[in-house]
Order: structure tokens, then C-alpha cells, then sequence
């Protein structure tokens, strides 16, 4: 294999990605050997048949274009690649839960074709997401050897769970935190191990580059729970249908206020082959929350303050109750206008017995119409929501809490953002209200 010059490169603290310590990796590098004999597997660009042969043996993943081939009996899985061939004994309990994957293609940088497979490890403890596979995985690279005395075998080297463990146990500093100036935050951070990791004192903000946000766990009434501790759960390897390698970690979390366990996201690292070893690839480690925990960065706030009113341009409703506890409404807030007129009546909600809707950089206020008022029920049980960019994958609830206020005939209702935004972030922006 050749040896790969690693260069640490400028990192981009957009994304949230950085490299870990040189030094260690080089040592963890210069420590592993170039050959193992122990093995596991996984597949993209292949194929498979369950058809036996004369020994009862089935092929389970092939690549036909660089002549790789695994059978399996029930027992022993046999790999083989031209003249050079490997049985391995200890595989029976993996193919039985899953087929491998596998695919072909130069990992090392050598310019020969290694075979790469995925293959179960083992099985979740606790399957946190029910569209997760529910086993774990390592990997296993696979080359021609010939020895000393000219034997033909398969070489191997084998990325398991010490893999990525010994890197974040000794290397890598990881911190979670939830925000002082809004407890929807949670803020997973990360850096070398040497690095202090520092935040602003008054909105518990991180300085630190790499960094990434989920969304606390609240009460069916929105309160937000207040964060106890968090931990790494398991590493998933993957192979996308490229061939390559890449690592989620799960990030768990635990409130002082209640006994479930949320899995918010995981820490999602690429992997290469580096002098015989499976490495974190530089310039990949991020953190990046899963549905439905994903939340907008609460670094970017609004650059000024503005303000935008639509007033109801409709008089009358067709609702006999006064109180109004259903709201459902879309709203585009694009133009320089500070105020415009439009009618409301064609909107199917009780937002027909609204006045006005003052939009603000931190909160949204709607005033009901004379007569009417907002519900006080729909305030304490949490149904209530703000959401911007509904259906793509860019769709936040920037709510954080409310309020309904009642003086003489005036009753405002406000919904209060979690952090600050620009007009332009609210372009198309729905309130939902007792929904």
C-alpha cells in the first residue's frame, strides 16, 4: 500500500467540521498492522443469487467485473478472487442475520482494486429510530497476499467499534449544552483534545468552530426540559452506492425532568485507508441532528430590527363562538411594504376574526377583532407553532413560547421566536394556533 500524505487543510466553520489531532493519528497509525487475520463484510456495485452450488454453497455477494465472489454454507464463508481464496469460520452468525455488502474499487491509493465489505457485528441494544437497521456493522478490506512460501490469500484489515472509539476517547473533546437564552437549543461541540472549549457567558453561545444544534425534548405544554447528561450510543459504517465509507455515531441525551432517552442525531465522520489502517477522514467530522430534532442555527440572528403588519381587510366571520382556538394560516412576507391590507375571509381558519397581524425580527402579535378573544387553553397545552419553508427540508418551528393578553376589548395573542430573524427568513411563513 502507499503511504498517504495527509495534509491538514484550512476548515470550513460553516459546516461545523474540523480535524482532529495529526499527532494522534499518526501514532494510531504507525501502531496498527498492514495485516489481520481476523475479518467481517457489506455491498453497492454487486450482485448475489441465492441459488446453491454442488457443496450447498450460496453466493452472496459477487462483483463480476473484478472477479470477487463470497459463498457461504451455513457455516463457513468462503471469499475468493482469481487464484487466492480465504474461508472464514466465524461469520455463520452475521450472514444469517443479513447478507453482506461489498464493493470494489482502490481505497488505499495504491492503484490496485481493493474489495471493501460490510457485514453485522452485532445488534442495537436499543433501536432508537424504527427505520434503522437494527443490527451494527464493521468493515473489512480485502487485498491479494502471497506469503514468504508463496501462498495465495486474502490480506485483510477491519474497522470495528475500537475504531472510532480510542480516536473520541483520547482525541477528541465533545461537549453538549443547552442554550441560557432559549432552552430549545442543545449544542453538541467538538475539538481537539488539547482545545478548551469556551461560550459566551450570557447566552451560553459556544465560540468554538465546530459546532452543530438539535431540539430539546419539551412537555406536552412546550416547557423544555433541562439537559442532565448525554452519551455516545452506537457507530453505524455505511457504504453509499460510490463505495464509500462513512461512520454515525449516536448522540443520546437524558433530562433531569423525565427517564426517556433521546436520540437527537449522530456524529457523522467519513473513513479512509491510510498506511493499512482505517482512519476518521480529516475535514468530515460534523454533527447533524435526524428528524424530527432538527433545528435552525441560533448564531444566525436578525441584522436589524423590522417590522411588517397585514391588516384583515374582511368585516365579518361566520363563527358564532368568540373564542378563538383554531388558526391556521400561511402568510408571505416578501416585498419592502412596513403594512399591507388584504382580506382574511377566504382563509378557512377562525384567522377570519383577526384584526391584524404584526410580524416583528422576535415574535409575531395577531389582535382579534372586536368581540373576539384568544383562548388561554390553547397557550398552556403547547398547541401552537410558527413554521418557516413548510415542506422542504429547510422546515423550522421557530416558536419558543406564547401569550394571550386581554385589556378591555383588545385581545392580542403573541408567539415569541427563539432567536431573532430576518424578514427575508419569514418569506413564506405559516401560524398555527390550537392545531
Amino acid at each position: 500500500m502507499k503511504k498517504t500524505i495527509i495534509i491538514i487543510a484550512l476548515l470550513i466553520a460553516v459546516i461545523g467540521v474540523f480535524v482532529y489531532s495529526y499527532q494522534y493519528r499518526s501514532e494510531k497509525i504507525a501502531s496498527e498492522p498492514s495485516v489481520s487475520a481476523t475479518i467481517q463484510t457489506t455491498a453497492a456495485d454487486t450482485t448475489a443469487s441465492n441459488q446453491e452450488d454442488e457443496q450447498g454453497k450460496r453466493l452472496v455477494a459477487e462483483d463480476k467485473k473484478n472477479d470477487w465472489q463470497i459463498y457461504y454454507d451455513g457455516t463457513n464463508a468462503e471469499i475468493i478472487h482469481g487464484d487466492y481464496k480465504r474461508v472464514i469460520t466465524s461469520w455463520s452468525y452475521s450472514f444469517d442475520c443479513e447478507d453482506p455488502t461489498m464493493y470494489c474499487k482502490d481505497y488505499d491509493g495504491d492503484g490496485e482494486i481493493e474489495m471493501m465489505l460490510r457485514i453485522v457485528s452485532g445488534k442495537l441494544e436499543e433501536q432508537y429510530d424504527p427505520d434503522m437497521s437494527p443490527y451494527t456493522y464493521s468493515l473489512y478490506m480485502f487485498e491479494p497476499y502471497t506469503s514468504s512460501t508463496g501462498e495465495k490469500t486474502l490480506s485483510s484489515i477491519v474497522a470495528s467499534d475500537d475504531t472510532w472509539k480510542n480516536p473520541f476517547a483520547e482525541a477528541i473533546n465533545c461537549e453538549m449544552t443547552q442554550l441560557k437564552s432559549c432552552k430549545k437549543f442543545l449544542q453538541f461541540t467538538m475539538n481537539d483534545a488539547e482545545e478548551t472549549i469556551t461560550y459566551n457567558e450570557k447566552t451560553g453561545i459556544t465560540t468554538n468552530k465546530y459546532v452543530g444544534y438539535g431540539l430539546a425534548l419539551c412537555s406536552n405544554s412546550k416547557t423544555y426540559y433541562t439537559l442532565d447528561r448525554w452519551n455516545k450510543g452506537a457507530g453505524i459504517y455505511n457504504l453509499d452506492k460510490n463505495g464509500n465509507i462513512s461512520l454515525d455515531i449516536q448522540v443520546l441525551v437524558n433530562y433531569k425532568e423525565i427517564s426517556d432517552t433521546q436520540y437527537i442525531g449522530n456524529i457523522h465522520c467519513g473513513m479512509e485507508i491510510v498506511d493499512g489502517a482505517f482512519i476518521l477522514k480529516p475535514n468530515t467530522i460534523v454533527f447533524n441532528s435526524v428528524d424530527p430534532y432538527k433545528v435552525s442555527d441560533p448564531r444566525d440572528t436578525a441584522k436589524k430590527k423590522w417590522n411588517y403588519t397585514i391588516k384583515n381587510a374582511s368585516s365579518g366571520t361566520t363563527f358564532k363562538s368568540t373564542t378563538i382556538d383554531w388558526i391556521e394560516a400561511d402568510f408571505d412576507l416578501e416585498g419592502t411594504a412596513k403594512q399591507i391590507t388584504q382580506p382574511f375571509d377566504s382563509m378557512a381558519s377562525k384567522i377570519k376574526c383577526v384584526d391584524s397581524v404584526k410580524f416583528t425580527e422576535k415574535s409575531v402579535v395577531l389582535t382579534a377583532k372586536d368581540g373576539y378573544s384568544f383562548s388561554n387553553v390553547i397557550t398552556g397545552s403547547g398547541n401552537f407553532s410558527v413554521l418557516i419553508n413548510s415542506g422542504t427540508d429547510d422546515e423550522y418551528d421557530i416558536s419558543y413560547d406564547c401569550a394571550v393578553k386581554n385589556e378591555g376589548n383588545t385581545s392580542t395573542l403573541t408567539i415569541n421566536f427563539d432567536k431573532t430573524y430576518d424578514r427575508e427568513d419569514l418569506d413564506n411563513v405559516t401560524i398555527n394556533f390550537g392545531v
